[in-house]
């Protein structure tokens, strides 16, 4: 396989548009990401890609082969969902072991690769328990490990952490990058956090209302945002008019948080204006602050902890920002 090539597909449902004319090449090997809000279409797109969703219109590849007409079965894919789907009734290397039984392996060759897998997700010597007896985390890799076992060409995450709390959840998607770059297989993840997709992606395809907003590096996407949408989704961000921050041009401009410096610690030539502080939020290293232009424009600004200059709410300061360090968005 070559890689997967996704051309002009639509899928509508009723007078809702879940996902329209779509194109998109993913490289063999690549772990891509659809990020979006809820109802953009990613998890629509993915179910096609999968063969649980048809398609109005398009086609998809994988290599040379259109699989779009294919039943979900022949696709040749591994499939990880957000509630595990484990089975209850199976211990976890019956779970692990469904999708080999389903394509008739042979009894040896079958429990040689339910151990394989399972010690891949670091599950070895855990076969003979069932599900109740294991965590959250712990149910995801079983659900990793049986969409790993038959061998796919490509393996497909729907929202796979959402279920879990946060710190698991940062543990979980450093596993699965991890897993997935050792094994050199094309992964396609599904997934509303923006920091979770950017942590784990080679490439992001932002989507918004069936479309494709923006596709490119998660650097790319974060620092040059081509549209309002794609920066504020990717993260908190000022969007304001370049005349406010003391610049002649009359465009919208995004402006990182953490952009942004206290005027006494900027380089000389960074771009300076006044600002009233209204907010104060300390998060260990990291402190956010709102601050006010004389006009009422609020402006986020994000610093490391600093005690020796700590500001306080009422306080008008001088802010500093590399003009660099501006997108225009229309």
């Amino acid at each position: 396989m070559s890689g997967i090539t996704i051309q002009g597909v639509s899928r509508r449902f009723g007078s809702v548009l879940a996902v329209d004319n779509v194109d998109l090449t993913i490289e063999q090997g690549e772990f891509f990401t659809l990020l979006g809000p809820s109802g953009c279409g990613k998890t629509t797109l993915l179910r096609m890609i999968a063969g649980f969703c048809e398609l109005d219109s398009g086609e998809i590849r994988f290599g040379e082969h259109r699989i779009d007409r294919l039943s979900a079965h022949r696709r040749d894919i591994g499939m990880v969902f957000q509630n595990y789907a484990v089975f209850p009734n199976l211990t976890v290397a019956g779970n692990v072991a469904y999708g080999l039984k389903a394509r008739r392996i042979q009894a040896d060759e079958e429990s040689r690769r339910v151990d394989e897998a399972l010690a891949l997700v670091q599950l070895a010597g855990y076969g003979a328990r069932k599900p109740h007896e294991l965590s959250g985390g712990q149910l995801q890799r079983v659900a990793i490990a049986r969409a790993l076992v038959i061998r796919p060409q490509v393996l497909l995450f729907d929202e796979p952490l959402s279920n879990l709390d946060a710190r698991l959840r940062v543990s979980m998607r450093a596993e699965i990058r991890g897993l997935q770059k050792s094994l050199g297989i094309t992964a396609i993840y599904v997934t509303h956090d923006q920091e979770e997709a950017m942590s784990v992606s080679d490439r992001i395809a932002l989507m918004n209302a069936g479309r494709l907003e923006q596709v490119g590096l998660p650097v790319d996407i974060y620092r040059h945002p081509v549209s309002r949408f794609a920066a504020e989704f990717m993260g908190t961000t000022n969007l304001v008019k370049a005349t406010e921050l003391g610049l002649a041009a009359p465009v919208w401009v995004s402006l990182r948080p953490e952009a942004l410096r206290f005027a006494e610690e900027a380089p000389a030539g960074w771009q300076r204006f006044a600002a009233t502080i209204v907010r104060l939020e300390m998060l260990g290293p990291l402190t956010r602050l709102d601050a006010t232009l004389a006009n009422g424009t609020l402006i986020r600004m994000a610093t490391l902890d600093a005690p020796h200059s700590a500001p306080t709410v009422g306080t008008v300061v001088s802010l500093a920002f590399d003009t660099a360090r501006l997108t225009v968005v229309p």
